[in-house]
C-alpha cells in the first residue's frame, strides 16, 4: 500500500477524471508548482499506480447497444481446461471484461455487442473454442453506473472535511 497526502490524492482525482488535463491545470488546482505535481505525476507513473491513460469512447456511437454478463461454470477445474478458457475468451475482441470468481460461479464475462444476434454469434464462437458446463446470461437493460474512477483513500489524520 502506497502512502498518499492529501496532494497526492487530489492530483490522482483530478487526472483519473480527465488525462487531457495540463500539468499547469493541476498545479493550480491542488496549490503545487508545476515541477512538484510533475514529480508526483511521474512518481505515480514509475511505482504502477498511474497504469495507463486512455480515452474512454461511447459505445453506442460505435454501434454496440448490448451488454451482456456471461455467467459460466467450468467443465473441469484443471489447469489446461483453465488456460484453454482463458486464451479462448482473450481471443474475442467483444470481451470488455473477464474474471474468475469463488462461489457457485467460476467465471463471469462482460460483453460488449451490437445486438442479440451479435450475442448469438459471441456465444457460437465461445462454445466451439472449449467446451462448458454450464452458462448463463443476463443483459444489461439500465445502466446507472459505468466507471473508471477508482474510489480514493483519505490520507492518514486527515478529515473528511480537508478534502475539499
Amino acid at each position: 500500500m502506497h502512502d498518499f497526502d492529501l496532494h497526492d490524492i487530489k492530483i490522482l482525482g483530478i487526472v483519473q477524471d480527465n488525462a487531457n488535463v495540463t500539468i499547469k491545470e493541476v498545479a493550480e488546482l491542488v496549490g503545487l508548482s508545476q515541477n512538484a505535481c510533475w514529480k508526483r505525476i511521474k512518481s505515480f507513473e514509475d511505482r504502477g499506480v498511474i497504469k495507463r491513460r486512455v480515452t474512454v469512447l461511447n459505445p453506442s456511437s460505435l454501434g454496440f447497444h448490448l451488454i451482456a454478463f456471461v455467467n459460466v461454470k467450468a467443465a473441469e477445474h484443471s489447469e489446461e481446461w483453465n488456460t484453454s478458457f482463458q486464451q479462448a475468451v482473450l481471443s474475442i475482441p467483444q470481451v470488455i471484461e473477464f474474471y474468475r470468481l469463488a462461489g457457485s460461479v467460476d467465471y463471469i464475462i462482460k460483453v460488449l455487442l451490437p445486438d442479440i444476434a451479435g450475442f448469438d454469434s459471441f456465444y457460437k464462437v465461445l462454445t466451439s473454442k472449449v467446451r462448458l458446463t454450464e452458462v448463463s446470461t443476463s443483459f444489461a437493460v439500465g445502466e446507472y453506473r459505468n466507471s473508471s474512477a477508482i474510489p480514493l483513500p483519505l490520507p492518514l489524520n486527515t478529515s473528511p472535511d480537508a478534502a475539499e
